[in-house]
């Protein structure tokens, strides 16, 4: 019940934006997930993008992810403001109206599809990858530019923009990716996502999404799954 719950919170209908491609799942380790995605319409065209992990799993941290997700989309919707205020705002009433030792990290960005500008604050989550058309050895991470939520109050978050340009793609995931372990106790690591997603520039969201999952697949094998896995491609159409 708590999984189908969790389930129907998750966006079903996905932008239809011209000129942009979205691709997006969420793969549960068990009947529960930390995991969630969010794609949020916001004024003037824009578009929130959301990708973020509770750290631990259970009932628990299900119910702070649907908490933490009602959260960022009510202050996205309502602030229609820059992600370092939405998420000051989810830090400050998670943290009043909790205490929970839990706390969740976060990828927030803003994206104008007319221009390609994405304004984003990454509260210490894994580091979403723009992959570059035009120069393929060129990728950039999105690196933290603050701390997680729901640990300290009054904390200081920060922005950062980059521009998203014709033929670019950016791979949005949680730590279910690059911690995949396979049988032999190994990672399946950042450096060999990168290389996968590499490998697909060019192709389609969906066919990049799936081109991603089936090498994390290929290598995990027989090994059972410990970790949700989410994954959110954008492409920029040229």
């Amino acid at each position: 019940m708590a999984g189908d719950i969790q389930a129907s919170l998750l966006p079903t209908v996905f932008p239809n934006i011209q000129g942009w491609q979205f691709a997006m799942t969420l793969e549960p380790a068990g009947e529960t997930s930390g995991d969630f995605f969010d794609i949020i319409p916001l004024a003037d065209g824009k578009i929130g993008i959301v990708v973020a992990d509770v750290m631990d799993k259970g009932v628990g941290p299900a119910m702070y992810m649907a908490i933490s997700r009602t959260l960022i989309r009510t202050y996205a919707i309502e602030l229609d403001s820059q992600p370092d205020t939405v998420f000051f705002a989810t830090n400050e009433r998670i943290l009043t109206d909790t205490t929970s030792s839990l706390f969740v990290t976060a990828f927030y960005g803003v994206l104008n599809p007319q221009t390609g500008e994405l304004t984003y604050c990454n509260a210490g989550h894994n580091p979403p990858y723009l992959l570059r058309s035009e120069a393929a050895a060129d990728t950039e991470a999105l690196i933290r530019n603050a701390i997680p939520i729901g640990i300290v109050e009054d904390t200081t978050w920060g922005n950062d923009t980059i521009m998203i340009e014709p033929g670019d793609a950016l791979v949005l995931y949680t730590d279910g990716i690059p911690d995949a372990t396979n049988n032999n106790g190994e990672l399946f690591g950042e450096e060999t996502l990168v290389q996968v997603a590499k490998a697909g520039l060019g192709r389609s969201a969906g066919d990049l999404q799936a081109n991603i999952l089936d090498a994390v697949h290929h290598f995990v094998g027989d090994a059972p799954q410990h970790d949700d896995i989410t994954l959110m491609i954008l492409v920029r159409d040229k």
